[in-house]
């Protein structure tokens, strides 16, 4: 199974967060800030997840997961958002989230069993 984590958000607090909690649980996590960021990590990398914002300043969520699917066919996804999500984004978790919530939904997508 592929541990790499590829966090896409433009709120630093948000991105620092994820990014320390989930590598905490012995995660290797990517995090960036904008569309270009993410295209350009997933040229020279293979994630197992990726976590994305809805809302990215300057790019469309849904086209910027459409070319990471095509740059990283095996990556799930997990999308992220301080708004209600649309109805065909899944799996989603609103914002603001407990970070105990985020590990555990990231588990259960990538099939992980749950460390004590």
């Amino acid at each position: 199974m592929n541990k790499k984590i590829l966090v896409v958000d433009d709120e630093p607090l948000v991105l620092s967060t994820i990014e320390r909690a989930l590598s905490k649980a012995g995660y290797e996590v990517t995090a960036v800030k904008d569309g270009d960021s993410c295209l350009e990590a997933l040229s020279s990398n293979s994630f197992g997840l990726i976590i994305m914002d809805l809302h990215i300043p300057g790019s469309s969520a849904m086209q910027l997961a459409e070319s990471a699917r095509a740059r990283c066919p095996g990556a799930k996804f997990l999308f992220i958002s301080g708004g209600q999500a649309p109805e065909n984004v899944v799996p989603y978790i609103q914002k603001p989230f407990r970070i105990g919530d985020m590990r555990e939904l990231v588990r259960t997508i990538l099939g992980d069993a749950v460390q004590n």
